[in-house]
C-alpha cells in the first residue's frame, strides 16, 4: 500500500468520486460514474486507485443504540506532557473506543466509548482507563441523544440532484425498533468492517451463503440502520482544513431550538446531547481558518442561550467508526 505524504492532491474528479462515496458506499460504478459525470470505466479506474493508495476507504460499522449493542460515552482526557500519542494509540487499540482524536484546549485527547451499561463504564474508566499510563485526569459525558452523525460533509462537492439520486439509489433509512444482530448478521458486518466494498459474490463465498440471502441481509440491516456506511479520508485532501470540537453550555429552554439549528448545518458532522461537562457537543469541518471565525460568530454567536463554548481543534484522528485510521489522521 502506497504511503500518504503532505503533497497528495486530488484533482476534482476524485473529489467527486469521494464525495459520492460517502452519500452512498456501496454505490455500483455505474451509479458513481453518473453521479460525478464520467464513464464506468474511469469512475472504476479511478476509485480503485485511491483505494489501492490508502487515501480513502469505505468500511461498516453498526450503529450501537439500533443494534442494542451498548450506548456512546465520550471521554476527554488530559496527559502528561508528551504522552498524548502514545495515550491516543493504546486507547484507540481497544475495541470499545469507536472514534479517538488528539486535539488542543483543555483537554489533550477525546475519545467515544461504547460500553454495554454504566456498571461496565464503570469498570472501564477505573479499573482500566485511567490506569493507563500518562493519564493524569478524564472527563466523562453520557451521550443522552445522538442527533447527527453525518458521513456526508464535503458539501458543495456535488451538486444536489446527484446526491438525491445517490440517496434514492441507496434507500432510506427506516425508523424501527432497535434489534440486535445475529451470528451471520455479525460475521458479515465482520468483513464489511475491514473493505465495505466487497461484493455479494465475494461476501456469500466467504459466508457460505447464497448471494441473494447475502443482499438480503445487508438491505435489512441497512434499511433498519443498524449498518451505516463511513468513507475514511483526510479532510484536507477534498480542501477541508480544519476540523473542530466544540463544548456547548445552553440554557436549557433553548436546547431543542439550538439543536435543530446546528443539525441542519452542512458544516456539523457530529452533534450529540450529553450529561455532565457540556450540554451539546459538536464536531464540525471547514474549510479554511478563516471560517472558523465565521462559525463562531455568526452560527454560534447567533444562537440564543448558549452560555459556554469550549473549542477544541482536532490534530490527529487516530480512530473513526471503530477503524484506524492509516497514517493517524483523516
Amino acid at each position: 500500500m502506497a504511503a500518504m505524504t503532505d503533497v497528495t492532491v486530488l484533482d476534482d474528479l476524485d473529489r467527486r468520486i469521494v464525495a459520492a462515496l460517502q452519500t452512498h458506499g456501496r454505490a455500483t460504478w455505474q451509479q458513481l460514474a453518473r453521479a460525478v459525470g464520467t464513464s464506468d470505466t474511469t469512475a472504476a479506474r479511478r476509485a480503485q486507485r485511491l483505494f489501492g493508495s490508502g487515501l480513502v476507504r469505505v468500511v461498516a460499522s453498526t450503529d450501537p443504540l439500533r443494534s442494542v449493542g451498548g450506548y456512546p460515552v465520550l471521554v476527554q482526557v488530559t496527559c502528561r506532557v508528551g504522552q498524548a500519542p502514545r495515550v491516543a494509540a493504546e486507547l484507540a487499540a481497544r475495541p470499545d473506543v469507536r472514534f479517538a482524536a488528539l486535539i488542543t484546549g483543555t483537554f489533550d485527547l477525546i475519545v467515544e466509548l461504547i460500553v454495554p451499561s454504566q456498571r461496565a463504564l464503570a469498570r472501564v474508566l477505573f479499573e482500566e482507563i485511567e490506569q493507563v499510563d500518562g493519564i493524569l485526569s478524564t472527563v466523562t459525558e453520557t451521550v443522552i441523544a445522538q442527533h447527527k452523525v453525518a458521513n456526508v460533509w464535503a458539501h458543495g462537492t456535488l451538486s444536489p440532484e446527484a446526491i438525491a439520486t445517490l440517496e434514492a439509489e441507496r434507500g432510506p433509512i427506516e425508523q424501527r425498533d432497535p434489534k440486535p444482530l445475529d451470528d451471520r448478521d455479525s460475521a458479515l458486518v465482520g468483513l464489511l468492517a475491514k473493505d465495505a466494498r466487497l461484493s455479494f459474490a465475494e461476501l456469500a463465498v466467504r459466508l457460505d451463503m447464497s448471494e441473494s440471502m447475502v443482499k438480503r441481509r445487508l438491505d435489512t440491516l441497512t434499511r433498519d440502520g443498524r449498518v451505516r456506511y463511513t468513507t475514511i479520508v483526510r479532510p484536507e485532501l477534498l480542501g477541508y482544513g480544519v476540523e473542530v470540537f466544540y463544548w456547548l453550555a445552553v440554557d436549557l429552554r433553548h436546547l431543542d431550538e439550538t439543536t435543530k439549528a446546528l443539525g441542519g448545518r452542512p458544516e456539523v458532522r457530529y452533534l450529540s446531547s450529553t450529561a455532565g461537562y457540556s450540554d451539546l457537543t459538536c464536531e464540525v469541518v471547514l474549510r479554511h481558518q478563516d471560517d472558523l471565525l465565521t462559525f463562531n460568530t455568526r452560527v454560534l454567536g447567533e444562537l440564543p442561550g448558549i452560555r459556554r463554548v469550549e473549542i477544541g481543534l482536532e490534530l490527529i484522528t487516530v480512530k473513526r467508526a471503530f477503524t484506524l485510521v492509516e497514517g493517524g489522521a483523516l
